[in-house]
């Protein structure tokens, strides 16, 4: 599995930056390399973890008054595909020895608001057009 990805690509500052929202993506979902560079079974590939963050980004349209910046938000991506992950494991149990993990659907609530500071900061780029608490209906 190859991955592009560096530690020095998190930078949270760069909301609009494909870059940044890749690695946060992964961070999230813990799919990082081990010491042998080898990544967890299951790991996504840089251009499906891209793919999924342009289905979930969100864009500045100039008819709102933006400039048609397009904003990644990588939190509800990680979360979707927790939520959305067939393998999901939340109970497993081998030879006499059990162990529980918490829910996918929890995993993803955790992550949604614990990152709603993507969702500030978008509203603050944008003077509060897109981003923020608001509630987005697409008809």
């Amino acid at each position: 599995m190859a991955s592009t990805y560096t530690i020095a690509n998190l930078d949270p500052t760069d909301l609009d930056g494909a870059a940044w929202a890749l690695a946060w993506v992964r961070f999230l979902l813990r799919d990082k390399p081990n010491e042998g560079s080898t990544f967890p079974p299951g790991s996504l590939d840089d251009d499906e973890l891209t793919a999924n963050l342009n289905a979930d980004r969100i864009q500045d349209t100039t008819a709102g008054g933006g400039d048609d910046t397009y904003y990644f938000r990588p939190h509800l991506t990680a979360s979707r595909l927790i939520v959305s992950n067939p393998t999901w494991i939340s109970r497993w149990s081998s030879g006499g020895v059990s162990e529980e993990m918490r829910d996918a659907s929890e995993v993803a609530t955790a992550i949604r608001k614990a990152n709603t500071w993507i969702d500030d900061a978008i509203g603050t780029a944008t003077t509060g057009r897109v981003g923020g608490l608001s509630l987005e209906v697409v008809l």
